[in-house]
Parts: C-alpha cells; structure tokens; sequence
C-alpha cells in the first residue's frame, strides 16, 4: 500500500497525486501554508450555521481571492493539480471543491464533497437539510439540487478515482500516454469495489500496452 492510498485527508491525496505526475516540482509544504492561510481568513468570519458558513466561504474564497473554475483551458491537467490550483486560483469543479472542504476542516466547518453527475460540488452538512454549493461557479448556492435525503458526502476514496480518473483522460487525450498510466497505476492503490476494480485494471492494462 502507497503512502497516497494511506493519506487521510483530500489536501494530502491531491499534493500526493501531483508529487507522482509531477516529481520534483511540487511543494508539499507550500501548499499546506496556503490552506492554513486562507483558513485564518475564514475562521474570524464563522459565527453562524449552514447559510452564513457556506456564504463566509463564498466572499472569502469566491470573491477576495477569486477562486473558480478554468472555463478556458478546462481539460488542462494543471486544473487537477493542487499546487497549481492555489497558485492560479483556477481549476476543475473537483479540485476547486477539494480547496473548500480542506479550508473548511481547518475551522471546523461541516463541508463534504458531493459527486453529481457530470459535476462536483461541495455541502453542509451541519443541522439541518444539506445545502450544496458549486466552487467551480465561485461558490453560488447549487439551484435544482436533488432532494435533500437523496444528498450525501462522497467517500474520499471516490473522490480521489474522480480526480485520477480525470487526469487518465485529460493526459491521454494529450498523448501523455506515460502519465496516463502513472495516473491509472495510482488508482489501483484505492480502495475498489470488484467491479470497479476490474475497469480500473483493464484501462491499466490497455494503457501499459499503448507504451510497448
């Protein structure tokens, strides 16, 4: 088992995947400084529940530091990547959202991941009905979200298959056939149900043998 596959927490998962696709050029460090540094922004601000946190999150994150999705370049791998995601405050809805729930562990904040189809976006799940946010839109409230007993976090471990999952994409369409497969290999270390797993070793497979 990998340290990746071992890392508690999305921060730590989303510097790891960086370090295994972009050795040598990722500080590890750097990347917690940052979170801590916008979470001493955000925890002055927390003195209210579910609407008040989510919309604290909102003016710090969305609007003073401007984080949001890349609707340029979406399928760029630096909008998979946490390091550069803090730096160029852009990125893919999962890597945007890995940026709110990681401030908000800092302060406490209830804040989960939520995987919906086609898009990821982050919740409260403090009293009362979750309430879901989207950071790739700068954090506005999610409109048509589904019923609230049909919303519940994302495991960790899936949302780490949704972010290598996207990188094995992003990277192949690219011709990056080697950190296609460095990208698949990491996913083998999750977790996965047997079916899932299955997929993962065949797209593994297919992969390793477009390098021979």
């Amino acid at each position: 088992m990998t340290a990746f596959a071992d890392a508690p927490t999305l921060d730590l998962i989303a510097i790891a995947i960086a370090e295994a696709l972009r050795p040598g050029e990722v500080d590890a460090q750097a990347v917690l400084d940052e979170l801590d540094a916008l979470a001493r922004e955000v925890a002055p601000r927390c003195t209210g529940p579910g609407p008040h946190a989510l919309g604290v999150l909102e003016q710090v994150l969305g609007r003073v530091h401007g984080f949001r999705g890349d609707e340029q370049d979406y399928d760029d791998p630096a909008n998979s990547m946490l390091d550069l995601v803090l730096e160029r405050r852009r990125g893919l809805p999962i890597l945007c959202s890995v940026v709110w729930i990681e401030v908000a562990r800092r302060v406490g904040m209830p804040i989960r991941g939520v995987g919906l189809p086609g898009h990821y976006v982050v919740g409260w799940f403090g009293d009362g009905d979750p309430m879901l946010a989207d950071p790739f839109r700068g954090g506005a409230l999610v409109p048509d979200a589904p019923a609230p007993d049909r919303i519940a976090p994302t495991p960790v471990p899936m949302t780490a298959l949704r972010m290598l999952s996207n990188l094995v994409a992003s990277y192949e369409r690219r011709g990056d056939v080697g950190r296609a497969l460095t990208a698949a290999r990491l996913r083998l270390d999750l977790p996965l149900g047997e079916r899932d797993r299955k997929v993962m070793e065949f797209e593994h497979r297919r992969l390793g043998a477009r390098m021979n």
